[in-house]
């Protein structure tokens, strides 16, 4: 591979990704009460149009009410939201198209199941078994299998819904303990009919959720899911069977996988050190970076040993440096690098990289203070930015 690998072309289904740079899906708290698009909003998603990423990938779209993790998410349960999330799509590409860099956007979608917060959805909480929300003290209903159905079926008409807005694919959430994990993991599901006991029968619910979703945008529409390579809990998914479910979701036909970790209870068994778990602090201190990059090495090399299975295998999670994403590039066969609060920061990361050398680090230094004020002031924040970034502005005007 040549050490321009990171600007070299990729795919995802029949997509072309430009480069091999990917903004993880972040949630941005900017959606009206409603669950509507802003202006606000809007120009997050074009700065990162101009900036020169290969992939962006939205935050989270519920496919209902109740699905919303925290406040200000975008909705996508019913057709009424197709302009809404159009807006998004359109003005991306018309960034995209200004620049010429042949970037896309993919929306994700999901339910957060049982997982709510305070600031998210406070009626009934379902999951796939009655295991307590220890954030709340509350404890879900287990879904019937008619029940069950019926997700599924929002799940591909919100997919749908994505394609005539002029998304050009999408991701599932499933991973950090979301709806489609709570099936998948067996901290969550306890069944014992056909959606538990088993890894085939666990992956059953997701399966379907593609199933379904097919039948309503064709083949060729890129369908990729997030998913843990580890739930980090001694009771919750571990790396041997992540990969199982990996290759089951490839077989099927999952065009690619991002791999991360962490389930939010795994943070109420250990120090917590990071809120929310999966977005892990101080990672040059902590030497924790490209913390996820064993699982999805693991992953990518069992997927690889089968034509039908080896599809493409995203990571996330601590990537900053240049030096670091060439290298996972050039020797492993990860696909993707994908980035997340970097790029709240610097959205133009990718562009300034591209123009380098130098290849500087990224200035975000995951102090978190991104996540933190949305899980303190809710819907009173302003939306996920970097303070650290706001709080050092207003230091240099007052100096100045």
């Amino acid at each position: 591979m040549s050490d321009k690998i990171i600007f070299s072309p990729g795919k995802m289904g029949d997509v072309e990704i430009p480069n091999r740079l990917i903004r993880s899906a972040t949630y941005l708290g900017r959606a009206d009460e409603n669950g509507r698009t802003t202006d606000d909003l809007i120009e997050v998603y074009e700065k990162l149009a101009l900036g020169g990423i290969g992939l962006c990938i939205t935050g989270v779209t519920i496919i209902r009410e109740d699905g919303a993790q925290l406040a200000k998410m975008l909705s996508n349960y019913s057709d009424d939201y197709i302009e809404s999330l159009s807006n998004i799509a359109g003005a991306y590409h018309d960034k995209v198209n200004e620049m010429g860099n042949n970037s896309k956007i993919f929306l994700q979608i999901g339910h957060c199941g049982s997982q709510s917060t305070h600031w998210g959805y406070q009626g009934e909480l379902i999951s796939a078994s009655n295991v307590e929300n220890t954030i709340l003290h509350k404890t879900p209903r287990s879904l019937s299998i008619e029940e069950i159905q019926e997700i599924t079926d929002l799940f591909a008409l919100a997919t749908h819904r994505a394609k005539k807005a002029g998304f050009d694919g999408v991701q599932y959430h499933g991973a950090h303990g979301y709806l489609i994990t709570q099936f998948y993991s067996p901290f969550f599901n306890k069944r014992d009919d056909i959606y538990g006991g088993s890894v085939k029968n666990r992956a059953k619910f997701a399966v379907e959720i593609l199933e379904k979703s097919r039948k309503k945008v064709g083949d060729t529409f890129p369908i990729t899911l997030k998913m843990n390579g580890s739930d980090k809990i001694e009771s919750g998914l571990k790396l041997p069977e992540a990969i199982n479910l990996a290759r089951i979701f490839a077989e099927k036909g999952y065009d690619a996988l991002e791999i991360s970790s962490y389930i939010h209870e795994a943070g109420r068994t250990e120090e917590i050190i990071s809120l929310p778990p999966e977005t892990q602090k101080n990672l040059r201190k902590r030497n924790k970076e490209a913390y996820n990059l064993d699982y999805a090495s693991s992953i990518k090399s069992e997927l690889m040993k089968n034509d039908k299975t080896n599809i493409p295998v995203i990571v996330v999670g601590g990537l900053f440096r240049f030096d670091t994403i060439e290298r996972i590039l050039n020797e492993t066969s990860i696909d993707f690098c994908a980035m997340c609060r970097p790029l709240l920061r610097q959205p133009n990361l990718p562009n300034i990289w591209k123009n380098g050398p130098p290849y500087p680090e990224a200035e975000c230094i995951h102090c978190n203070l991104c996540t933190n004020e949305f899980l303190i002031k809710g819907p009173r924040s302003k939306g996920v930015r970097c303070v650290m970034k706001e709080k050092q502005e207003k230091k240099k005007r007052r100096r100045n």
